[in-house]
Order: structure tokens, then sequence, then C-alpha cells
């Protein structure tokens, strides 16, 4: 406490000096008196612009401060150190990295649970250092966002998932281990979804991890989602038997067809012979 009262005085004593441009080397000299001209000190007065004057001090009296202009010379090259990592980030900002997270998800008859991993895929490590996490709900559409600055390159997630049915307005949060994080959504109807989006293409892995703990409700989804294969096998072997038939009836049409020009054919050819 009494080192920080002492340097609060010291940059109080600079600050004068930078406001009354005048009587800067009685003052330096003071401190130097004082035994409170040290490598803080210096590079403090430096920052300020009191680096010439410095120099000036060290020629004209002969001061010996080399080791504290050493030090503060080291302090300020951490700085700029830190300045041009800074800007490094900055640029790779501008340049960021869009990824679409990894979703896993579960149910109830009245909740989603929803794992998100920060990940390129399923079974890449997840991200470290995952922030600014967001999730909003509008226009029937979860967008789910973050970011990370791993590795100093920017790396933003994003996905948006058009809803399969209406949910309410309050979702439940929470970051889990290191890049994954859960959500707890409460459905507006209390019924089984048959998927998670109403966009086909949206293939999201159910999470059978939660199967024994949610119980009833996930073996109903795992018996709907059965009946669904069931149902989309039986359509397709009709659809093919469908396909089937209408060929047999387009090839039974068009040898049918062959057959009636191929005796036309023959009767001109008869014709022609014999008149």
């Amino acid at each position: 406490m009494i080192i920080f009262t002492l340097f609060t005085i010291i940059q109080s004593q600079i600050a004068q000096l930078s406001l009354n441009g005048d009587g800067i080397k009685q003052q330096l000299l003071l401190m130097i008196d004082e035994n409170q001209l040290d490598c803080q000190t210096i590079q403090l007065l430096i920052s300020r612009g009191f680096g010439q004057q410095i120099l000036n001090l060290i020629t004209e009296e002969q001061i010996i401060l080399e080791s504290h202009l050493q030090c503060a010379k080291q302090s300020i090259q951490n700085d700029l150190l830190q300045f041009e990592q800074l800007k490094k980030r900055f640029n790779n900002h501008e340049n960021h990295v869009l990824i679409k997270p990894i979703i896993l998800w579960a149910q109830s008859t009245a909740n989603i649970l929803i794992k998100v991993k920060f990940a390129h895929r399923i079974d890449a490590p997840a991200y470290i250092s995952v922030k600014n996490h967001q999730i909003k709900y509008l226009n029937e559409k979860l967008s789910i966002s973050a970011e990370s600055d791993q590795n100093n390159i920017l790396t933003k997630f994003y996905l948006e998932i058009p809803l399969l049915n209406p949910i309410r307005q309050a979702i439940e949060w929470q970051v889990e281990s290191v890049g994954t994080m859960v959500l707890n959504i409460t459905k507006v109807e209390p019924k089984s979804w048959l998927h998670l989006s109403k966009n086909k293409n949206d293939k999201f892995q159910i999470w059978w991890d939660l199967k024994e703990q949610i119980g009833q409700d996930m073996e109903d989804f795992s018996n709907l989602l059965d009946n669904q294969e069931e149902y989309l096998k039986n359509k397709k072997k009709q659809q093919k038997k469908i396909e089937s038939q209408y060929q047999q009836q387009q090839q039974a049409s068009f040898n049918k067809k062959n057959l009636f020009v191929s005796f036309f054919l023959r009767l001109k050819q008869w014709f022609s012979r014999w008149f």
C-alpha cells in the first residue's frame, strides 16, 4: 500500500511536469535525491514524453541510470509485444473462421435437450476458451452462436435451426465441460417431435446417452423413429412397385405398338408386290 501511494504521488508530480512544462530538470534531480526515480517511474516519464529530458540529465549531470533505463526499455518492449499480439488478433478477427457447431438432441414429452459441441465434427476435440455464448429464439428459429480465439485465430460458431414446432421464449442453458453447452427448451405443446428441424436436410444426431435418464419418453421417441423408418421403407417399396408396374405397362404398350407397325409394314410390302 505504501509503494502504491508513493507511485501515485510520483504520477501526480509527473502530471504537473506535463502541465507546467518548466523546472523539469530540477524535479528529476529531486526525484533522484529522494530515491524515487526507479524503473517504473522512468517508464512512465518516457510514456509522457520526457525521454529526451532524461537523456539530457544523464549527459549533463553524468548520472548513471543504465540499469533503470535497461529495465524501462525491457518493460516498454514487453508493452510493444503485447500491442503487436493484440494487433495480430484484431487482424485475425477481420478474417475469422466460421463453423457450425455439432448438435445432439433428446426429448421428453415436455422438453427438448440439446447438447452443443463447439468443434468441426463430432469426433474432433472441442475448442477451448469459448466465450460470448448467445442463444436466441426469433420467428420460430433457434440460433446458437459463440466464438473462440484459440491460437490467436478468431473462430466464430453459428447455427440457425428452424424448429419443427413452437417453443417457449425462456430457454435455459449452461456451459458444461470444455467447449460444450446444454440447452433446456420447453415445448408449447407437450408431444414427441419426429425431427428437431423443419428443414429435411438438417440431420442432427440423437443424444441417446440420455435414454436411461429420461426414460419412457425417449423409449417412445425411439419407437416413433422406428415406425417412421418402417413407414419410409414400406413407402419406398410401394413406390418401387408402382414404378415397376408403370414400366411394365409402358413396355406392353411399346410392344403392342411395335407389333402393329410390323404388321402394317408387311401388309404394305404384300400390296406392293401384287399391285
